[in-house]
């Protein structure tokens, strides 16, 4: 059975990769803060990184681990690197050609003045965020066996409401009653972790290689979507207001990214599943905490 290493298992979209992977044959999950189930493995080291490849020798790697916070990575541009490149540029030196490898990239290598992005569409990252992602993806660029597979801004649930990233700010800011103003000018397609997970497993067992886009179907601002979020639950969203300034922010944020995911529905995945239902499906499974 194929063994599969999961380089950040315990991070935002790991921890739905892991099960979908596990479902399947044996996997080997890293975190750098460990865990039940969980090596602990810094794979900013490089040595421990190719030490881990070697003793596990997996038939498939799926890099997941990296830093995702534009505004950290505009602050910290080397730490950004030695996260989001370098274990990149480990990999590609350790691993055999024949291991399947896959990298997540994102919508942020585009500056989103002329969506909708295709897997060709010319690369120009307005942040360090975007910048090391297209440096990881440069890596990688002619290694046989390897995916690059980009995906927007994603969401999902967690242990707590605070653990469920976008749906957890915008919840708690539905809840609290003072007048907000919130951006209606960026645009987003949030993207469930869980509908990732599936599109990976979908697009590794066939051993897809070169660059793939998966995104939600669905675009809209913070505004939009906190309305959108608010029908979904039945909370009331009277006390915000649309803003067509956009937040001055340390990391430049794409006005529009779209990703096109026609490439893989050409393949034959169909799973799409709209935001309000995620949105209802992560605050059930917390019991509506």
């Amino acid at each position: 059975m194929t063994t599969t290493l999961i380089l950040g298992a315990s991070g935002f979209l790991g921890r739905e990769v892991r099960p979908v992977f596990a479902a399947r044959g044996p996997v080997v999950g890293v975190s750098s803060r460990g865990g039940p189930g969980l090596e602990q493995v810094d794979i900013r080291d490089a040595s421990a990184l190719g030490d881990l490849c070697r003793r596990v020798q997996p038939e498939s790697v799926l890099l997941l681990a990296a830093y995702r916070e534009p505004d950290f990575c505009e602050d910290h541009p080397e730490e950004a690197r030695r996260l989001n490149v370098e274990p990149a540029r480990t990999l590609r030196a350790c691993l055999p050609l024949e291991t399947h490898l896959t990298l997540i990239s994102t919508d942020y290598v585009f500056d989103g003045l002329q969506p909708p992005y295709h897997e060709t569409s010319p690369r120009h990252a307005v942040s360090v965020y975007g910048q090391t992602k297209c440096e990881a993806e440069d890596v990688l660029a002619d290694r046989p066996n390897t995916l690059v597979l980009r995906v927007p801004l994603l969401i999902g649930g967690g242990p707590t409401l605070k653990d469920c990233g976008f749906i957890g700010q915008i919840v708690e800011t539905l809840r609290r009653p003072e007048r907000q103003v919130q951006d209606d000018v960026l645009v987003r397609f949030p993207t469930w972790t869980r509908d990732v997970a599936a599109a990976l497993a979908f697009l590794v067992g066939r051993r897809a290689e070169g660059t793939f886009h998966y995104s939600g179907l669905q675009g809209g601002t913070r505004y939009h979507w906190m309305g959108e979020t608010a029908r979904a639950l039945g909370l009331p969203a009277a006390h915000l207001e649309p803003s067509r300034d956009v937040v001055v922010r340390r990391a430049v944020r794409p006005l529009n990214s779209q990703l096109t995911p026609d490439k893989i529905r050409a393949l034959g995945y169909t799973r799409f599943t709209d935001v309000a239902r995620v949105v209802q499906t992560v605050m059930a499974e917390l019991g509506g905490r």
